[in-house]
């Protein structure tokens, strides 16, 4: 995001993720992406971490990077999704270890051929006491602000921008109607 936005956003850049069935899910252990890794097929990321750990492997930060990097290589859309959150900060709610699995997750990010450290909150996030008709969406910050976000957001994949839709929805004061249905 340029720097000139970003020291007025007061909303963290966050991305929250616990459970596989809500908006970016897919970065979760449980998450119904079977995994093939050395030859084998597992079920979900979490069976084959178990079956590390019962085996008595130590290095679970590794094994825990080699399973996302087996998910971004065998699932584009869970590529284009990670590629999507930009430079925002991936949160695993459900873990106590200091988010290692968040934290990995911006690493792969990072690592991956095309990554852009861009990550735009909706307008009606950053702005909530701004009507969307408001002059304020017309000149000065406001206006900077969604020349930057329209053209990233519709940078996106099709199924990044599903997800982005599904964890930020849009408010019904935001919902346009097609001004040319009206005119009818």
């Amino acid at each position: 995001m340029q720097d000139h936005i970003r020291k007025h956003i007061q909303q963290p850049l966050e991305i929250h993720f616990d459970q596989p069935e809500k908006p970016y899910g897919c970065f979760s252990h449980f998450s119904g992406h079977p995994i093939e890794v050395e030859g084998e097929r597992w079920t979900t990321s979490e069976h084959y971490l178990q079956a590390k750990k019962v085996s008595g492997t130590i290095l679970e930060k590794e094994i825990m990077r080699k399973i996302l990097q087996a998910k971004v290589e065998q699932y584009p859309v869970i590529r284009e999704i990670l590629l999507s959150t930009g430079d925002a900060a991936l949160i695993d709610r459900t873990s106590n270890d200091r988010n290692i699995l968040g934290r990995l997750w911006m690493e792969v990010r990072e690592s991956l051929e095309g990554y852009q450290p861009h990550f735009y909150l909706p307008p009606w996030i950053v702005f909530p006491e701004e009507h969307p008709y408001s002059l304020f969406w017309r000149m000065g910050f406001g206006e900077d602000y969604v020349m930057h976000y329209w053209p990233w957001l519709e940078e996106m994949s099709e199924d990044a921008k599903k997800e982005y839709d599904a964890y930020y929805p849009v408010p019904e004061e935001w919902k346009f109607e097609d001004l040319d249905e009206e005119e009818e």
